[in-house]
């Protein structure tokens, strides 16, 4: 009988749900938007309805299932699965593993998106079996997951890994956590949003406005086409984008000495081509000589699926 895991990956704006065998080979999924503004339950229901569909679709048996694992955002309270405070759900205290468990009857596992993220890659990509790793997702914020000599690391109480509040301008933007100068306010999609308005408001990045349709805000999307056509400001905004990247990830290499870093997330790996060099010369020419030495700093090979992969890692290694 086969081995297969059913993965999610809840977000604030999107759910993915796949299936796939114990070897990582994901054998279907699908891609919805979350219900906007919609409480707990009704999302729960929406998961579970779509899992009942994939295994009908894809025929697939009740009794091959190993297990079922969720990927969320944080700050997540695990083993138990309580979602704490999610800005990015809206949820206070959901205990997303009980409820689940009680609409499938089926054994889950819940854990942050970001430390699946990082077990995917540990398991799965083109580092896997690299002992010290750490996983930077950028994306609409910025996230993190750490392996540590082959284990997963989640600090004292679930929060390590939150990268995207590492301080790196003193004084500088308010970050939605309340504190200034966040890796995430000044590096995320987001970020990059807010600042393009700006611009415009002050009649500023035209070119990048040329990119954008009409009626719409530009994004990290009409950024990096404007980039590519070589708009001085397009250009500007995303080399400061680069040296905050730059900075958090030094600052980690030299706190963790990794053997890699890997970078994912919707924004990283759609302007990878404007993104990753500039990063990568910025992280080699600032950390610890020692700390230099056959460091890997590269984009996933997994795509926007890291995830999955992760869902499926973390199932067969808890044995659930």
């Amino acid at each position: 009988m086969r081995e297969l895991v059913v993965g999610v990956d809840l977000g604030g704006t999107k759910i993915l749900a796949g299936i796939a065998d114990s070897n990582g080979n994901i054998l279907g999924k699908k891609r919805i938007l979350t219900p906007v503004g919609a409480d707990p339950d009704h999302v729960l229901d929406v998961i579970v309805d779509y899992i009942t569909e994939l295994l009908r679709v894809y025929q697939v048996q009740k009794e091959e299932i190993r297990g079922v694992a969720v990927a969320t955002p944080g700050p997540l309270s695990f083993p138990e699965g309580v979602v704490r405070n999610s800005p990015n759900l809206g949820w206070q205290r959901v205990n997303l593993k009980q409820e689940l468990i009680r609409r499938t009857g089926r054994p889950i596992i819940v854990e942050k998106d970001t430390n699946m993220a990082v077990l995917g890659e540990y398991y799965f990509g083109r580092q896997r079996g690299c002992g010290d790793l750490l996983y930077i997702t950028v994306s609409t914020g910025v996230g993190g997951g750490v392996v540590c000599a082959g284990e997963l690391y989640r600090g004292h109480a679930g929060g390590a890994g939150e990268i995207g509040h590492m301080v790196v301008e003193a004084g500088g933007v308010t970050c939605n956590c309340g504190r200034q100068g966040c890796l995430e306010a000044l590096a995320s999609g987001n970020a990059i949003a807010r600042r393009l308005d700006e611009m415009v408001k002050q009649g500023q990045g035209q070119g990048i406005l040329t990119c954008t349709t009409p009626g719409e805000h530009p994004g990290p999307r009409e950024l990096g086409m404007a980039a590519r056509q070589g708009d001085k400001e397009a250009r500007l905004l995303l080399s400061q984008v680069t040296d905050y990247l730059g900075i958090g990830i030094a600052n980690l290499v030299n706190i963790f000495n990794p053997q890699a870093i890997i970078l994912g997330g919707g924004m990283m790996l759609g302007l990878k081509d404007l993104l990753l060099e500039p990063v990568q010369n910025y992280v080699y020419e600032h950390i610890f000589s020692l700390n230099r030495d056959n460091l890997v700093v590269e984009c996933t090979s997994l795509g926007d699926d890291i995830v999955l992969y992760g869902c499926v890692a973390a199932v067969m290694r808890e044995r659930v």
